[in-house]
């Protein structure tokens, strides 16, 4: 599990790089798509509505980059969620890549 936490208000894009369990090496991201949800609750059923949604940017499609960069408005929270990564292949097939804690920590400066 990869739990994030960052300072509230921060937008940078928080990175993730893709292996095969197999053989180590990144894999090729051509033609597949990824989504970062971020909910209040570990497991929402279906009508809990998400704190936010971000569509991953692949940085890197060769070298298995992307990065979900939240909004200023998603961003300004603070508090305990949980996300998960879900990943769609050029076949439609789908596959969270993980399920873990997404914290919101106060910070000092507020603009």
């Amino acid at each position: 599990m990869t739990d994030l936490t960052r300072p509230r208000g921060d937008t940078y894009a928080d990175e993730f790089v893709l292996k095969s369990k197999t053989t180590g090496q990144p894999i090729n991201l051509a033609g597949y798509s990824f989504k970062l949800t971020v909910n209040a609750k570990k497991d929402p059923g279906p009508t809990d509505a998400p704190e936010f949604q971000i569509n991953g940017v692949i940085t890197d499609e060769a070298g298995g980059k992307v990065e979900f960069a939240p909004t200023a408005a998603d961003a300004d929270r603070l508090g305990n969620f949980h996300y998960d990564i879900q990943m769609v292949d050029g076949a439609g097939r789908k596959r969270t890549l993980v399920k873990a804690k997404y914290g919101f920590t106060q910070d000092i400066t507020k603009d």
